[in-house]
């Protein structure tokens, strides 16, 4: 590759690219060379952001921040070069370990603090601080040792870009309410985000948490964080650390601590910070994370049963790990909730489906107001391909796979289209997804008034360059279905572009009658 590197192995995909692992030729040294998805790299808006992250990257040099050491095109696809990082993402030692002791806590958000200070002071902002785009590097001698992943929203505050403009963007569970309105954002943002990292370390839970996207979003905005005390009881929280954490998840970006370094004043000046990191805890119950709520949570061990012989091999204790690339871009309201099927309940009047086969079809005059929801058909391994969908970004490679090999094996299968599609939408895929739904509807005509179906092609509304596409998929494949839920988008959507396009395909599809 341009006669520097070679690559050595496929690492992992994400949102805006490709990681893999790679060799500095003349020097032997590991480095982690992430490229822009291929789709993406005839994109100019894409081609910007990801340029952006590489600038981003490139002006951090602090030991718990991942830096670009070079930036190239070979063959058309734009690639930035990055340090080679191992460790544990600290999403995993959350998940094997429950909360953390308070010290080992507060060390290690004392760590992210000096790091987001190093980048606050080069005008980044990082806009997606969460367990998942932090690793726990190896260092000998020294204990944990904190890198900050994932640049790839980053917004430099001395570059207009215009490319996020009115978009909501980050992770739902981790952004502060101006980052969820799309308004103003500066440092005070990245530190609300390490306010709920620092609960979630302490307590093993997030302090807002819901099946629904949009309920975390709102309460975000609206409900007072739980305090510590309440998540774990008895573990003898301070009161001062519970203020601490109160004021960094402040409503009002006034109204929390003004910079990183006030965030770590505060920290250092805890009496929790002499507590014993050897002090036994109770592991809390985490809920296990609903796939609309973060594109990228890491996933349990792969199971040894799998459809797909190029399943990747189970995870380890230390693995390496890359900046930017394996936990993706999340653009709240682009398609990045999972939207899962739910079981036959009252209101639902498809009858199940035999094994290989698709269900019954529905009466084409039902009431999608009921929210209908078809069966899942009782499919080879579907199980195991229902968790690697709900487990998002990590395991989309193999989903999609397993299914494309389940639609070649049944090519009547209506749910496998179906889940095909969730996945392909969940990672932008606009059609690529409307092709999958298209297959899902022809199979099983039911799946027209599928609530969940509906409202993902309708939040695709949002896209500049494929609305369009999905209105016409709407009004054409869809038809009076998708009329309550385009009624529910004009009037509550996030985004007003969604908004302004459902009110007028609705009133175009109500003039047509």
């Amino acid at each position: 590759m341009q006669d520097r590197y070679r690559i050595l192995q496929r690492l992992s995909a994400g949102g805006m690219g490709v990681v893999y692992r790679g060799e500095r030729i003349e020097l032997g040294r590991a480095v982690a060379i992430k490229f822009l998805h291929s789709w993406m790299a005839t994109e100019q808006s894409f081609q910007r952001r990801f340029q952006i992250e590489a600038q981003a990257m490139s002006r951090l040099s602090h030991p718990c921040c991942v830096s670009v050491i070079d930036f190239g095109v070979q063959d058309g696809a734009p690639f930035m070069v990055m340090d080679f990082v191992t460790g544990q993402p600290l999403r995993t030692v959350l998940r094997e370990n429950g909360p953390l002791p308070v010290k080992r806590a507060l060390g290690i958000v004392r760590q992210v603090l000096a790091g987001l200070a190093h980048a606050h002071a080069q005008n980044i902002v990082h806009r997606d601080i969460k367990p998942d785009n932090l690793i726990l590097a190896e260092a000998t001698g020294l204990g944990d040792q904190v890198r900050i992943l994932d640049f790839g929203l980053a917004k430099l505050r001395d570059t207009v870009s215009g490319l996020t403009t009115g978009l909501a963007v980050g992770t739902p569970s981790y952004m502060a309410p101006e980052q969820i309105r799309a308004g103003e954002i500066d440092a005070r943002t990245d530190l609300y985000a390490v306010g709920v990292l620092l609960f979630e370390l302490l307590t093993g839970a997030k302090p807002f948490d819901s099946e629904r996207m949009t309920e975390v979003m709102r309460q975000h905005q609206e409900d007072a964080p739980p305090a510590l005390g309440s998540i774990q009881p008895g573990a003898g929280f301070s009161q001062e650390l519970e203020a601490v954490v109160r004021k960094a998840m402040a409503k009002r970006p006034g109204d929390r601590f003004q910079s990183a370094e006030d965030f770590a004043a505060a920290l250092d000046a805890l009496p929790d910070m002499g507590a014993s990191s050897e002090a036994p805890r109770r592991k809390a119950h985490t809920p296990s994370p609903s796939s609309g709520h973060e594109a990228t949570v890491p996933s349990r061990p792969q199971p040894k049963t799998a459809p797909d012989s190029h399943a990747p091999l189970p995870s380890r204790d230390k693995r390496p790990m890359l900046a930017a690339g394996a936990a993706g871009v999340l653009l709240v309201g682009l398609g990045a909730a999972l939207l899962w099927p739910t079981k036959q309940g009252p209101g639902t009047t498809a009858p199940a489906a035999a094994k290989g086969a698709p269900p019954t079809s529905g009466d084409r005059s039902t009431s999608s107001a009921q929210e209908q929801s078809v069966p899942p058909e009782d499919l080879p391994n579907i199980e195991q391909i229902e968790r690697w969908v709900k487990e998002g970004e990590r395991r989309k490679d193999q989903s999609l796979r397993a299914l494309a090999s389940l639609r070649a094996q049944y090519p009547r299968s209506a749910y496998a289209p179906y889940l095909e599609g969730h996945v392909n939408f969940d990672n932008l895929r606009w059609a690529d997804g409307l092709a999958s739904y298209g297959a899902a509807m022809r199979n099983n005509e039911a799946y027209r008034t599928d609530a969940k179906l509906i409202r993902n092609v309708i939040r695709c509304l949002v896209s500049d360059g494929y609305h369009a596409r999905c209105a016409d998929f709407l009004v054409r494949e869809v038809g009076a279905p998708a009329k309550p839920f385009l009624e529910e988008a004009a009037r509550s959507d996030t985004y007003a572009n969604v908004r302004a396009r459902a009110a007028t395909l609705l009133r175009k599809m109500n003039a047509q009658r």
